[in-house]
């Protein structure tokens, strides 16, 4: 029986090995990559190529780096949007080759999520290393430039059933609304075949576990607070309040005593608070008010608009979307809603290159983040009136995301 073999474009090599298209033939001229040339066109050995990433030998490796270093160096827009458009068009075979088995096998799709996985982090880890070095050297209009072409030529790709095509086409009129935010804290994807790879890639990034384990620490946290204020009526304001999923779970499983506390959930969505009274229909206690927390941030008297006074703010997701100046104000005036030895607990994304999936969420999603690290999203308290040593930070567990509890010690009359 003739043996299978599977060649490899020089194109298909370079994705394969991570570097560009000159290397490859020039590897293949030396003889470290074993190449077959008919006429014009030059195959590899698929087994080939696999052998030499398994090599161990670090020495012909190192006689490689200079080539590929003196290669990268010079490497501009041009280079990597020829690397992307091979990557892409490796990707776009194999894509078809799957999904046409899927098509007829659709409940089978675990035997190719985790490749699927890899071929897409590949390509946003591309994107996020050409950004990086780019804007270090001053280069934004390299990284703007690769982006209008992601857009224009490759974003479709990503628009497969649910998640994925619900965040770039946004039919609620806005990023990271409640529904989204809900079924990422779900977590139960119902689609099969093709389009499962996308959404279990999508609930597999590293965006979506830290917003789960964000609702996890934010129930810790607020569970700590109750517990230690025992026998204590306490009033919660909830801030940018969504589905409220986190309340409904913390009072199901008893984890707060619901008859002594009270939650006031404001959101600016009226779908979300239809979504959420529907959630929380069996609970007593808790209140919802449609505000928009730009209005808040610039309300002159916010004591006269809201006049109950709360042992604890909290806010999830809302300083993700803000500017400074806005978060600011509004940290401000939630100060001036605090009793006297109350807190205030707000999240918000750190550093940007901490979050892998920052290029799949702003250039695949069109969902773009404010991110900050821990002295910009302390100097926003800071400047609010807080003072340093009146703050504390927390990190979700990945460290892609940041809390910060602010204790107040000024009593309001």
């Amino acid at each position: 029986m003739q043996e299978n073999i599977q060649f490899l474009t020089p194109e298909e090599t370079c994705n394969y090995l991570r570097v560009n298209i000159r290397t490859v033939y020039r590897w293949a001229h030396m003889g470290l990559i074993p190449a077959l040339r008919a006429g014009k066109q030059w195959r590899i050995r698929r087994s080939d190529v696999e052998a030499w990433l398994a090599r161990k030998d670090a020495s012909e490796r190192a006689k490689l780096e200079p080539l590929t270093d003196k290669i990268g160096a010079a490497l501009g827009i041009g280079q990597i949007q020829t690397t992307l458009h091979n990557k892409i068009n490796l990707y776009k075979k194999r894509a078809r080759e799957v999904e046409n088995y899927l098509t007829k096998n659709p409940q089978e799709w675990g035997r190719f999520q985790s490749e699927f996985n890899s071929e897409v982090n590949g390509i946003f880890r591309e994107i996020m290393n050409f950004e990086k070095s780019n804007l270090a050297n001053g280069r934004s209009d390299r990284v703007d430039k690769l982006k209008r072409i992601f857009i224009n030529r490759i974003r479709g790709l990503f628009m497969h059933k649910e998640y994925s095509a619900w965040s770039i086409g946004k039919p609620l009129g806005y990023a990271g609304d409640y529904k989204i935010i809900d079924k990422i804290y779900q977590n139960d994807p119902k689609t099969t075949g093709f389009d499962r790879l996308f959404d279990n890639y999508y609930q597999m990034s590293v965006i979506s576990v830290g917003v789960r384990n964000r609702k996890e620490d934010f129930k810790r946290l607020i569970t700590g607070f109750v517990d230690k204020r025992k026998n204590q009526k306490l009033r919660i304001m909830n801030l940018g309040s969504g589905s409220c999923r986190e309340v409904k779970e913390l009072l199901s499983s008893r984890a707060i005593p619901g008859e002594r506390v009270t939650f006031d959930c404001y959101d600016n969505d009226e779908r979300a608070i239809a979504f959420a009274k529907e959630l929380l229909s069996g609970f007593k206690n808790i209140n919802f008010y449609k505000e928009n927390a730009l209005r808040l941030a610039a309300e002159k008297d916010i004591q006269s608009k809201i006049r109950e006074r709360h042992d604890l703010i909290y806010s999830t997701g809302l300083f993700d979307y803000l500017a400074n100046k806005t978060c600011v104000r509004l940290v401000k005036n939630l100060k001036l809603l605090l009793r006297n030895g109350s807190l205030i607990m707000i999240s918000n994304v750190r550093d940007r290159y901490s979050n892998p999936s920052v290029h799949y969420m702003e250039w695949a999603g069109d969902w773009p983040l404010v991110y900050r690290d821990e002295d910009e999203f302390k100097k926003i308290f800071i400047e609010a009136g807080f003072k340093e040593d009146e703050l504390s930070v927390q990190y979700e567990q990945q460290g892609i995301m940041q809390y910060i509890i602010a204790s107040n010690r000024i009593r309001h009359k």
